[in-house]
């Protein structure tokens, strides 16, 4: 099987609400931990490789889930402000910012905000022409959602979805490594930004577990931007643009290796028409509040930093 040279960039976009899945069920197991029977949990991610590595990639759309079925309500305020993109001026911004107003898109989009949609569209269209990915948002497609917006959500969905396959195939014929991994990071930090609100303001089990299983993410995510972010693909040749940010994902993970994961394997279901994977294994995790208060506290960081 051939794997992919950059991350799919599709799952990152809709990761907070352009489709909803079937979340898994949660019970407690009695030992303090909660366990995931999940026979109907759906991951679509192939593994990805940057600069030569192989990583792995969990579907979002798990999460996605979740964010949509929450019960909490739309909130602007969680969103990037439009205003900032005209105060990014360099790659590693662009691209991170990329990620970012996907996922504020896909968040808006969710939950049918059409006075919103429109602006935020029009400002990740600016934003991918710093990056000259100009062809994923022509006049044609912004004509076309412009006109159902308000009308047909699952059009507008659509859409985004369309612009983003774009850019996806964009970024692969260019074998640009290093926006792809920036646009991943960014569209995965925001995702994990709307989903700490969600368990402030309404905390479960299911999603607690679901903000702890980002554990191997948060690794994957380190190394690839060393990868992307030095010269040899090792820290000590580091650029000083990426080292910051290096730095606060370190300060994440620091916190989620004291988090305990145990993972009982159920061979998967591979439906290969419909190029899913059914996983049916069950995952244990033993989170504290305080621990969740940690990761909160240091998504936001990340996220502040690469917004400003």
């Amino acid at each position: 099987m051939a794997f992919k040279r950059y991350p799919t960039l599709l799952p990152v976009f809709v990761a907070v609400g352009f489709l909803a899945v079937t979340t898994a069920c949660n019970n407690n197991n009695g030992n303090g931990g909660d366990t995931l029977d999940s026979p109907k949990e759906i991951n679509n991610n192939p593994p990805v490789k940057v600069g030569g590595q192989t990583f792995m990639m969990p579907s979002p759309f798990q999460i996605a889930g979740l964010v949509k079925n929450s019960g909490v309500g739309y909130d602007k305020g969680l969103l990037n402000p439009q205003e900032n993109a005209s105060k990014y001026n360099d790659k590693m911004k662009w691209g991170l910012n990329l990620g970012v107003y996907g996922a504020d898109l896909g968040y808006i989009t969710m939950y049918d905000q059409g006075g919103d949609a429109l602006p935020y569209f029009n400002t990740l269209r600016k934003v991918g022409d710093n990056l000259k990915i100009t062809a994923s948002f022509d006049e044609k497609l912004m004509t076309r959602f412009r006109d159902n917006m308000g009308k047909n959500k699952d059009s507008v969905m659509s859409i985004v979805g369309e612009a983003f396959r774009r850019s996806d195939d964009f970024l692969k014929a260019g074998d640009r490594d290093e926006d792809a991994a920036l646009i991943l990071t960014g569209g995965w930090i925001e995702s994990m930004w709307f989903a700490v609100d969600v368990q402030k303001k309404k905390p479960t089990n299911e999603i607690s577990t679901r903000i702890a299983e980002q554990k191997n993410t948060v690794n994957n995510l380190i190394k690839m931007l060393v990868n992307v972010g030095s010269t040899d693909g090792t820290r000590n040749t580091t650029k000083p643009e990426y080292k910051a940010l290096i730095e606060k994902f370190d300060d994440l993970n620091n916190v989620y290796q004291n988090i305990q994961l145990s993972y009982t394997f159920e061979a998967p279901v591979h439906e290969e028409g419909n190029h899913l994977t059914i996983v049916n294994g069950k995952t244990v995790v033993n989170i504290t509040p305080e621990q969740l208060t940690q990761l909160t506290e240091k998504i936001t960081a990340i996220r502040t930093f690469i917004i400003n």
